[in-house]
């Protein structure tokens, strides 16, 4: 069977391709813009802390580090979007590499490495559980190599941090 090309056609096709691939691209990249919200200034989420009595869930990451994308998406995002977790934890996100210096929990502005260091983020991902002093209050969680347990460890240390700050 022979197909026929009106005379119209022929001239929009690359035009047609260029906007289905230009259309792909872009729901692609909406797909992957939710994230956690990226957190520098410790001193006021230590305010916002104590108001809702809440331990914080800081996830040292890294833009390179395809586990914690996995991570955000499998979990973090999912427990943003959910209101179980509104009233357990409040999360927040901190890629290495991203600033030099943040506002520490007391006010004082440190180097952002010494800052991952002091919570033992020397991989990512990992998940550090803290009280409203930048105490740890749970267990940290390093690296995602068993997500099949994962959520069960995630849960023990969100229950484990919210008991200590209430």
């Amino acid at each position: 069977m022979k197909r026929i090309i009106s005379p119209l056609s022929k001239p929009l096709q690359p035009i047609l391709s260029t906007f289905l691939i230009l259309m792909t691209l872009l729901m692609g990249a909406c797909g992957n813009a939710a994230t956690t919200e990226e957190t520098h200034d410790f001193q006021a989420l230590s305010k916002e802390m104590q108001t809702r009595k809440l331990p914080l869930l800081l996830a040292f990451r890294a833009d390179y580090c395809t586990y914690c994308r996995q991570l955000e998406s499998e979990y973090l995002i999912p427990m943003l979007k959910s209101p179980d977790y509104n009233e357990r934890i409040i999360i927040r996100s901190f890629s290495l590499g991203e600033v030099e210096t943040i506002t520490d929990f007391n006010g004082d502005a440190v180097d952002a490495d010494v800052f991952a260091a002091k919570h033992g983020a020397t991989l990512t991902p990992t998940l550090v559980f803290l009280d409203s002093t930048g105490k740890a209050v749970a267990e940290p969680l390093l690296g995602y190599n068993s997500p099949d347990f994962y959520g069960a460890y995630l849960e023990s240390a969100i229950d484990t941090a919210h008991a200590a700050v209430q």
